[in-house]
């Protein structure tokens, strides 16, 4: 049986947890907090995070490119 998740080969799907940043989680999946992995998984699930990209919640799940 084949599962369609919509996700890409290589990607990931992180849960948030509390005290989460998108910084935290792209130091951890990138190995850097920069702006530019920051921006990588903010435009991934910009219909999740909604427009602050300083406000996720524990819970949430994040499509990690």
């Amino acid at each position: 049986m084949k599962i369609r998740t919509g996700m890409t080969s290589g990607a990931a799907c992180y849960t948030v947890q509390s005290g989460d940043s998108l910084s935290k989680i792209a130091t951890k999946f990138y190995g850097s907090g920069s702006a530019d992995n920051v921006n990588k998984i903010y435009y991934s699930n910009q219909t999740t995070i909604g427009t602050n990209l300083n406000l996720i919640y524990a819970g949430q799940k994040l499509y990690i490119p």
